[in-house]
């Protein structure tokens, strides 16, 4: 992957660029930043030019061998981790490794990759990905080799907040005491669940979200002829290029969200107990990511309709349809309730995630909600 793949973050990327041509890359780094920033990209594409036998002032060469490899994912010097769910095969020893074709395939399809869609790439189902102590013995028997070809060896670590406590402390061991022209390239969006000790040891360089024209010559040209809906989800996307691609390719999705949100509120403020319980029973049976979507979409909105409340329209990213309806909807959030809702489906996001039972939560949430919507405004 070469820079000019990677959209925006052109100061990054200077940046990123300057190092290798002033001999000045640090062993260890951390991409840091919100989701959809591009930092697993421009790690790809910093490990390349490092590696490309002909770089020139803002790029890799794209031609030589060293770069053919890095665009397949398939350098011999390279090494990737990133958070895995046992397996049969594997059993408690399974490592990255034996999901490297299927994260290959992955990345070449969307480098912009999210740790839900990379969980629905494995087959997780209910669990939830990690980084072993297994994970970490490999990378030390891997590192402990000399370079094949490259003049770097580099390991790229994806949410590397996934690490637990033993692979961590292992790290931590290969950060101080680094194999020879080796790098590290770690991409985290959590840095405060990562040992301090190890944040100490690296370059941290902030991947900010993105401008609005980066995102939109990214989705024109993965989506061409849809400028309408790319405008449109451009504004709600709010420098996430991630979700910019999924709110594009899951328009359905999104469409039955919304209106099940609509159907949840007008239920809550009708107090139509019956009709909550089997809408709870039906929507339970989405399963647990597709839940944790909705939720969070839930968020949005009632966070959307807030700002309507305080006549801030400038800070919405609303749909034409859902602004339609939030006209309406929006004076029942107000200062006296939007927090409580917001803690109510936040809650309702961390029980799912926690495997906990589906048709309970959501009633649970539902009539919370009642009662928070009855609430009056308060009065200034």
């Amino acid at each position: 992957m070469q820079f000019s793949e990677v959209h925006g973050q052109e100061q990054v990327k200077q940046r990123l660029i300057r190092s290798v041509r002033d001999n000045r890359v640090s062993h260890a780094q951390l991409f840091f930043g919100p989701e959809g920033t591009g930092k697993l990209p421009l790690a790809i594409a910093y490990a390349q030019y490092m590696c490309c036998e002909d770089p020139g002032a803002d790029d890799s060469c794209g031609r030589c061998p060293s770069c053919i490899k890095y665009n397949k994912l398939a350098h011999p010097d390279l090494h990737f981790v990133f958070p895995v769910v046992n397996i049969k095969q594997g059993g408690s020893n399974t490592v990255s490794d034996h999901f490297i074709s299927s994260w290959r395939e992955a990345l070449a399809d969307n480098p912009y990759i999210t740790e839900n869609q990379w969980y629905m790439v494995m087959g997780a189902e209910n669990k939830q990905g990690f980084i072993s102590r297994n994970e970490s013995s490999e990378v030390l028997r891997k590192l402990s080799f000399k370079s094949y070809e490259a003049p770097y060896k580099v390991l790229i670590m994806w949410l590397a907040e996934k690490m637990n406590a033993q692979a961590a402390n292992a790290l931590l061991k290969l950060l101080e005491e680094p194999p020879d022209k080796t790098v590290f390239l770690l991409v985290s969006e959590h840095t405060d669940l990562i040992l301090p000790t190890i944040l100490s040891r690296t370059q941290m360089i902030l991947i900010p979200p993105l401008d609005e024209p980066s995102i939109r010559r990214g989705l024109l040209k993965r989506f061409p002829g849809q400028e309408e809906m790319a405008e449109d989800v451009i504004r709600r996307s709010n420098g996430n290029y991630s979700l910019a691609i999924q709110l594009m390719e899951s328009g359905e999705m999104e469409q039955e969200h919304f209106e099940e949100f609509v159907l949840l509120m007008r239920m809550c403020y009708g107090r139509e107990i019956v009709e909550i319980r089997q809408w709870t029973e039906r929507i339970a049976g989405w399963g647990r990511e597709r839940l944790k979507m909705f939720l969070a979409y839930g968020l949005r909105m009632i966070r959307e309709n807030f700002m309507l409340n305080l006549q801030q329209k400038e800070l919405t990213y609303l749909s034409a349809r859902e602004e339609e309806f939030s006209v309406r909807f929006s004076p029942f959030i107000h200062r006296g309730n939007v927090f409580k809702m917001v803690e109510e489906f936040d809650r309702a996001i961390e029980h799912i995630e926690a495997n906990g039972y589906a048709k309970l939560i959501l009633l649970d949430l539902a009539i919370r909600n009642i009662l928070l919507l009855k609430q009056p405004a308060p009065v200034d």
